[in-house]
């Protein structure tokens, strides 16, 4: 079941275009917003208790309302658990836009490139066009694994449940990412919410580490093995408890894996493409092992 989901959410991620609008998390934040508020003067709230709940309700209500379905029929909880499983897939959809983006800089349409370049990055652009394809590409290895193959692991694992989880605790963690700086200026409302950022930062750490592994084995097979492994082992130390350093790691493994030198290479339109394609031969890779798992008996 597991397997027929993700294939039809890589469908629908591929050829739906109204995605976009209609994946939201603005709820989860303005929960996390409305706890914090009531409960961070309470020590006992304001740390991992409270960050537990903010993920653990919606993800209750998830297994309940996937259950009945499920036992009332059976089709209607794969229904269900593909509605969860794409609107999980995102906000963005970020490979479809560097296709878009691809396609304008081969076209030399400089208006539309930049249209997808901030679609991409947000607004704040570097003026270096080759910096732009270098922050592309790191958003395009990165994305992968955030995107889909992250929540294709938790989703094998756990269900609907499992992808729900992921992405609630990845948009909680942007979100006080975006927010750390403000806090900052205000030292009280830092101090009231910092043991809670700190745990948001701590789960999603968790959460994302082992599905960035197995995407840095997608880039070794589907690349050049020596040279990811060689990168891998310098930077699996360190990146584990800490988003950044996963994040870090997935960009340069990937480079490496095309025999690229990050501090070295051109990034022009071509080398966009080839990690565009590098992406999807891992995505095809993972749902090519989940089959065979399937097959034998290992996988849902």
């Amino acid at each position: 079941m597991s397997l027929l989901t993700i294939l039809f959410s890589l469908a629908v991620e591929r050829y739906v275009d109204a995605l976009d609008n209609l994946r939201s998390f603005d709820w989860s934040i303005s929960f996390s917003n409305w706890i914090k508020d009531k409960f961070s003067k309470t020590e006992f709230w304001n740390d991992t208790l409270g960050l537990i709940a903010i993920i653990l309700l919606p993800v209750f209500l998830c297994a309940i309302i996937y259950s009945q379905l499920y036992d009332a029929l059976g089709l209607l909880g794969f229904l269900f658990s593909l509605a969860v499983l794409v609107y999980c897939m995102g906000p963005k959809r970020v490979h479809h836009t560097a296709r878009l983006y691809i396609d304008a800089g081969e076209h030399e349409d400089e208006h539309s490139l930049k249209t997808y370049a901030t679609e991409l990055l947000g607004p704040d652009l570097p003026d270096d066009a080759l910096e732009i394809n270098r922050k592309v590409c790191e958003k395009l290895l990165v994305s992968t694994n955030e995107n889909l193959l992250g929540v294709f692991f938790w989703f094998v694992l756990l269900g609907p449940m499992g992808a729900l989880m992921f992405r609630i605790a990845g948009v909680l963690y942007e979100d006080s990412q975006q927010h750390g700086e403000a806090e900052q200026q205000n030292s009280e409302e830092s101090q009231d919410y910092a043991e809670f950022n700190n745990s948001t930062r701590l789960l999603y750490a968790i959460l994302l580490w082992l599905p960035a592994q197995l995407s840095t084995l997608a880039f070794a097979i589907t690349g050049s093995f020596i040279d990811t492994l060689h990168e891998w082992k310098s930077r699996i130390p360190n990146d584990y408890l800490n988003p950044k350093e996963s994040e870090d790691t997935l960009f340069h493994t990937g480079l490496k894996s095309l025999q690229m030198d990050p501090d070295t290479q051109s990034f022009d339109l071509a080398t966009v493409h080839e990690i565009l394609a590098l992406c999807w031969r891992s995505v095809i890779l993972w749902v090519t092992a989940l089959a065979l798992l399937t097959l034998a008996g290992l996988a849902g």
